[in-house]
């Protein structure tokens, strides 16, 4: 009986470490980018980024086959009594947390698109972590509020 005991707690245990295991991983909610006027040089696009996992992870990249000339990953912070746009080499996401990129924060630069989106139209994202995976997202062209006075910011 102590030995069907035994086995019958090692496979519960394993079924709980494949459950964490599918648990790990970033997790996206909410992606959008904001609508812009037609002749717009550029989109951004804003998620919640979800970390379950027990370690730290960063997207370190982002593609996208949507016609742009590239991707990039920004934040805008106070400096010196100013709000500056700075391109960032990863967005951060500690584990058991999450990192929201919104309007006025974190957020993702679409540059030179050779098209703007219609409202309700998806873009196509493929953030790329530091362990390695890729992540598919699918953010919905829609309004959404400016976050700051962009006529009181510099771009770095």
């Amino acid at each position: 009986m102590q030995s069907f005991l035994n086995r019958s707690a090692a496979c519960l245990g394993l079924l709980l470490l494949a459950g964490l295991s599918h648990a790990d991983g970033l997790r996206v909610t909410d992606p959008w980018v904001r609508l812009a006027p037609p002749n717009a040089p550029v989109l951004a696009a804003f998620m919640i980024l979800e970390n379950p996992s027990h370690s730290d992870i960063s997207v370190i990249d982002v593609q996208s086959p949507y016609q742009a000339k590239r991707v990039e990953m920004h934040r805008t912070m106070e400096m010196d009594g100013m709000m500056h746009m700075k391109k960032q080499a990863e967005i951060p996401v500690p584990a058991r947390s999450s990192t929201e990129l919104k309007p006025g924060s974190w957020h993702l630069m679409i540059i030179g698109p050779a098209r703007i989106p219609s409202p309700g139209e998806t873009v196509e994202l493929t953030l790329v972590l530091s362990d390695g995976e890729q992540v598919r997202v699918r953010a919905i062209a829609r309004k959404g509020p400016m976050g700051m006075n962009h006529g009181s910011t510099k771009h770095d």
